[in-house]
C-alpha cells in the first residue's frame, strides 16, 4: 500500500468512527445503552482489528506501539472516552477517561509546537 493510499485509508476510517461516535452519543443520551455499547464495540473492532481487546487491556505506553499513526491513537482516546460516558460503573467510566486524556497527553508531546 502507497503511503497515498494508506492516508486516504486512515482518512475514510477515521470518518466511518466519527459517525459511529456521533450515533453512539445519541443512542446513549437516548436511553439506548445496549445499540450505543454495540456501536461501541463496533468501532473498536474496525480501528483495531484483531488486536482490540488486546490493545484495551495493555498499558498506554504498549497501546500507542501497538496502535502506531497519531490519527489512529486520537481516534482510540475518543473511543475511550465513549466508553467511559457509557459505563455504569463510576470508577471505571473514570479510569477509562483517564486512560484517554493520558494517550492524548503523550500524543500532544510528540507533536512539534
Amino acid at each position: 500500500m502507497s503511503p497515498f493510499q494508506r492516508d486516504d485509508y486512515v482518512l475514510r476510517q477515521t470518518r466511518a468512527i466519527a459517525a459511529m461516535i456521533a450515533r453512539m452519543t445519541g443512542l446513549r443520551l437516548e436511553g439506548e445503552i445496549e445499540k450505543a455499547r454495540t456501536e461501541l464495540e463496533d468501532a473498536y473492532t474496525l480501528l483495531l482489528g484483531p488486536q482490540a481487546g488486546l490493545i484495551r487491556r495493555v498499558d498506554v505506553s504498549t497501546a500507542i506501539r501497538l496502535v502506531g499513526s497519531s490519527e489512529r491513537l486520537s481516534v482510540y482516546a475518543q473511543l475511550l472516552e465513549e466508553e467511559g460516558a457509557q459505563e455504569t460503573d463510576e470508577a471505571r467510566g473514570a479510569s477509562l477517561r483517564a486512560r484517554a486524556a493520558e494517550l492524548r497527553n503523550r500524543l500532544e508531546q510528540k507533536e512539534p509546537q
